[in-house]
């Protein structure tokens, strides 16, 4: 599979299709997995991401409160879509209200996913750590989230 890289902006048809970069669409070929994300975005998995990072979540016992929860909202928000012969995918209403995407989206690859952001919603994020990672004082696996 290809890795899925760099920043695209698109604005959404009146449908709610959003086109993919081109060098993104062979790895959707196979269909797409859509859920909410962290942070305010739509993670958008190819088929064989999709079902790692669902047997992930799944290996959480019913006995672990927060496995439940964050079962419950992960799968609870999926939806499987398909690219149309343009390259585009839809993005269902209920998923854009949730995260707040309107018409100019950013579409993020982000190695082994997709990001789609309200463009808004991403320049914001993008704002708040870009210093930090500039600095280096980003570190992973040091955050509470």
């Amino acid at each position: 599979m290809a890795e899925l890289l760099g920043t695209h902006s698109y604005q959404l048809d009146p449908k709610g299709r959003v086109s993919l970069p081109a060098r993104f669409r062979e790895t959707f070929a196979d269909g797409a997995w859509l859920t909410i994300g962290q942070d305010g975005c739509l993670y958008v998995f190819p088929s064989a991401e999709w079902q790692r990072r669902s047997d992930e979540v799944a290996a959480f016992p019913l006995s672990d409160m927060a496995g439940r929860a964050y079962g419950r909202l992960f799968f609870g928000s999926s939806d499987e879509a398909k690219l149309d012969g343009q390259g585009r995918l839809t993005i269902p209403q209920r998923l854009r209200d949730r995260v707040g995407i309107r018409k100019d989206v950013v579409v993020l690859g982000v190695r082994d996913r997709m990001e789609i952001w309200d463009r808004t919603s991403y320049e914001r994020y993008e704002a708040a750590h870009a210093g930090a990672y500039q600095a280096g004082a980003l570190e992973p696996g040091k955050g509470t989230g």
